[in-house]
C-alpha cells in the first residue's frame, strides 16, 4: 500500500484545501519534474512565475499517471475531475511532505555531503544496505527540493535511508528536513564559489549538516580535508560522536593505498580490491566506518564494496569499438569537476590503467565556478598530468587554455575553446587500444563527448 493517503496529506499540509478526493485514495509520493514522473505520483504543478514544479503545458504528458495535483490555484484544474490539493506556497508544500514522512520514519538516516564523492558514497551505502532494506536519492537530486520529493517517495518500512545532500537550498534547511543520525562530510574544496567566498566559508556551510543531528548522532569527517577544525568543532559543539576517516595516524579509520588497499577499522583490517584508486578507497572507508559503528556485518559490506559499480559520470567504465577497427576503454567522469575531484580522477585513472604498455588519453574540461584562484588550480594540474604519463592530452574550455600553454610542448594534443570543436576532431585523436578519461564540470558539456562515444560503441555492438 502506498504511504500517502488523504489523512496524511492533510496532516502534512494543514493549510491546504482539498477537491475531488474519494474514499481509498492513495499515492506514492510527489514529483516536481515530468521526466521522472511515475504512475501513482502526486504532481506539483507550477503556474505563472512559480519556479518549482511541473509546468501546466507538461501536465497533459503525464496526466494518465497522476494520482493528484498540488497547485496554488485549483480553479483552472477543477474540470479535470482529479484530486487537487490547493496550497498557499508550492515551495513550502514540497518541504512539508518531506518533513512529515521523516517524522513517521523510525529507522536510521545517513546524510552525505562534501565537495566531491558524495554521490559515490551514497551509492555505496545503498549497495551495502540493500540487503537490509534502504531508500536513497540515487538520482543525485541533492538540493532542498530534490531531497524533499525523493523523501516523499521513500519507504517507511525499511531500516535505512541514505541521502546525498548539497548546499543547494541551504545546508541548515536540508539538515532540518533529513534530521540525520549519521552525518558525513567527505571533504571541502573550492567549488561553486560565489564572489568573495572562500574555501573556509564552504567548510562552515558544509558543517551545518550537523545542525539537526540528534545528540545521539554521529559525525563522520575526512581527517585531512582543508579546514578540518571548523567542521570537527561544529560537530563537537553539538556533542556528537566524531569518527574520523583518513590516511594519517590520528584518523580513527585509516586508509592505506598503493600496492595494497587496506582500510583499518579500530578492531578490523579490511582488504580492498588493489586496482581501485585512492579516492574510491577513501569513499569506501566512510561507508565501513558507519557500518562498523552500527554493528552490521563489515565482512558483507567489504564483499559488496569490492564489487562496486560507479555511477554514470562518476567513474563508470565502458569498453567497446568506436570504429570497426578501433576499440577503446572509456572512463566517464564527466558529471562534474573541482580541483579535488579532478586530481583524484587523474590519479585514479593512472593507477587503474598505468604502465608503459597502455596508451592513455586525457580529455579534460574547465573546472567551473572555482573562484579567484581558478587559474592557479588549472595550471597546477600539470604536475598530476605528468604522473599519469598520457599519450594524448585534449583540453577544452577557456580556463584550460592557460594549462595548455604550459604543457603543449610536452604532449601530443590540442586545446579547444568549446566541446563541439573537440567533438569534430575526436576520432582523429583516438586509436585502437586507447584508455580514455573524460573529466570536466557539467557546464562544459563534455558529457556529450561521452554520449557520442557510447553511441558509437552501441553501433558497433561491442559496449560493455
Amino acid at each position: 500500500m502506498n504511504f500517502w493517503n488523504e489523512k496524511r496529506v492533510r496532516l502534512a499540509n494543514p493549510k491546504a484545501k482539498f477537491y475531488n478526493f474519494y474514499d481509498g485514495w492513495n499515492a506514492k509520493g510527489i514529483k516536481i519534474t515530468h521526466g521522472t514522473f511515475e504512475d501513482g505520483n502526486i504532481a506539483i504543478v507550477r503556474m505563472g512565475d512559480e519556479t518549482i514544479g511541473i509546468s501546466e503545458k507538461n501536465l497533459e504528458k503525464i496526466f494518465d499517471k497522476v494520482s493528484a495535483i498540488v497547485c496554488t490555484n485549483a480553479q483552472p484544474f477543477l474540470e479535470l475531475n482529479i484530486p487537487i490539493i490547493e496550497v498557499p506556497d508550492l515551495n513550502k508544500s514540497v518541504i512539508y511532505f518531506a518533513k512529515f514522512i521523516r517524522r513517521v520514519f523510525k529507522g536510521k538516516v545517513i546524510a552525505v555531503t562534501g565537495s566531491s564523492g558524495k554521490s559515490t558514497v551514497t551509492k555505496m551505502f545503498y549497495d551495502v544496505l540493500e540487503q537490509y532494506g534502504v531508500s536513497s536519492n540515487l538520482n543525485q537530486a541533492n538540493t532542498t527540493w530534490g531531497i524533499s520529493w525523493n523523501m516523499s517517495n521513500f519507504s517507511v518500512h525499511v531500516p535505512y535511508w541514505a541521502i546525498e545532500t548539497s548546499l543547494g537550498g541551504g545546508m541548515t534547511r536540508n539538515s532540518l528536513i533529513t534530521r540525520p543520525d549519521y552525518a558525513i562530510v567527505t571533504n571541502v574544496a573550492p567549488v561553486h564559489l560565489k564572489e568573495h567566498q572562500s574555501v573556509e566559508d564552504i567548510a562552515r556551510n558544509k558543517a551545518r549538516i550537523f545542525d539537526a543531528v540528534p545528540a545521539s548522532g554521529v559525525a563522520v569527517i575526512y581527517r585531512e580535508m582543508q579546514h578540518y577544525d571548523i567542521v570537527a568543532n561544529a560537530a563537537a559543539e553539538k556533542n556528537l560522536k566524531i569518527i574520523t576517516v583518513g590516511e594519517s595516524e590520528n584518523a580513527d579509520v585509516k586508509v592505506e593505498t598503493g600496492d595494497k588497499n587496506i582500510i583499518r577499522l579500530p578492531d578490523k583490517e579490511c582488504i580492498i580490491n588493489p586496482y581501485l584508486p585512492r579516492h574510491i578507497v577513501l569513499d569506501m572507508a566512510f561507508v565501513l566506518a558507519v557500518i562498523n559503528d552500527m554493528g552490521l556485518s563489515v565482512e558483507d559490506a567489504v564483499e559488496k564494496l569490492n564489487q562496486f559499480q560507479a555511477l554514470a559520470g562518476r567513474g563508470e567504465i565502458f569498453k567497446g569499438k568506436i570504429q570497426q577497427d578501433r576499440e577503446i576503454v572509456l572512463v566517464d567522469e564527466a558529471f562534474n569537476a573541482n580541483p579535488l575531484s579532478m586530481k583524484a580522477a587523474l590519479e585514479g585513472f593512472g593507477k587503474m590503467f598505468g604502465g608503459a604498455d597502455k596508451s592513455r588519453v586525457l580529455i579534460l574540461g574547465d573546472m567551473a565556478e572555482g573562484g579567484p584562484e581558478t587559474r592557479r588550480h588549472h595550471i597546477e594540474l600539470a604536475e598530476t598530468i605528468k604522473k599519469v604519463e598520457p599519450s594524448v592530452v585534449l583540453l577544452c574550455g577557456q580556463e584550460m587554455k592557460a594549462l595548455w600553454e604550459i604543457i603543449k610542448e610536452q604532449y601530443s594534443g590540442e586545446w579547444y575553446p568549446e566541446y563541439s570543436a573537440l567533438n569534430k576532431d575526436l576520432l582523429n585523436r583516438l586509436k585502437d587500444g586507447d584508455y580514455v578519461l573524460v573529466k570536466a564540470s557539467h557546464s562544459i558539456f563534455l558529457y556529450k563527448i561521452v554520449n557520442y562515444l557510447k553511441v558509437l560503441m552501441a553501433k558497433y555492438n561491442e559496449s560493455v
